[in-house]
């Protein structure tokens, strides 16, 4: 059985170590590790963002069905991917990072306002 607080199964059935079990670890192994606390795959791989479209509305709202907003609709929001995966969103404006909203499994490792930020308005 897996322990859902150090790993949990991808859609394509996979082992995902979460940023716990790497704290646990002691150090990076510097694989890239999707749920790396230690940087090293943010570094080494920065981040990469698309639009939300009509597509994405289960994502939406996944942040949104928590906090009982009902004007999503003409919010401007950004996917955060790391590794090709959908970390979280982002509301911005034309210079910041209004709000940000991460999905639970990546709010432990250091994903910040500030560093999203740093790789979006560069």
């Amino acid at each position: 059985m897996i322990n859902t607080e150090l790993s949990y199964m991808s859609e394509d059935g996979f082992t995902i170590f979460t940023s716990q079990y790497h704290r646990k670890r002691g150090t990076c192994c510097k694989s890239s590790c999707l749920h790396c606390p230690y940087g090293y795959t943010l570094k080494k791989l920065g981040l990469s963002f698309e639009d939300v479209t009509n597509d994405d509305q289960s994502l939406l709202e996944t942040f949104f069905l928590k906090r009982g907003s009902s004007d999503i609709g003409t919010l401007v929001f950004k996917k955060i991917i790391l590794k090709g995966h959908v970390v979280g969103l982002m509301l911005i404006n034309h210079i910041v990072v209004k709000e940000l909203f991460l999905l639970s499994q990546f709010q432990d490792q250091g994903l910040s306002k500030e560093i999203i930020e740093s790789y979006y308005f560069i």
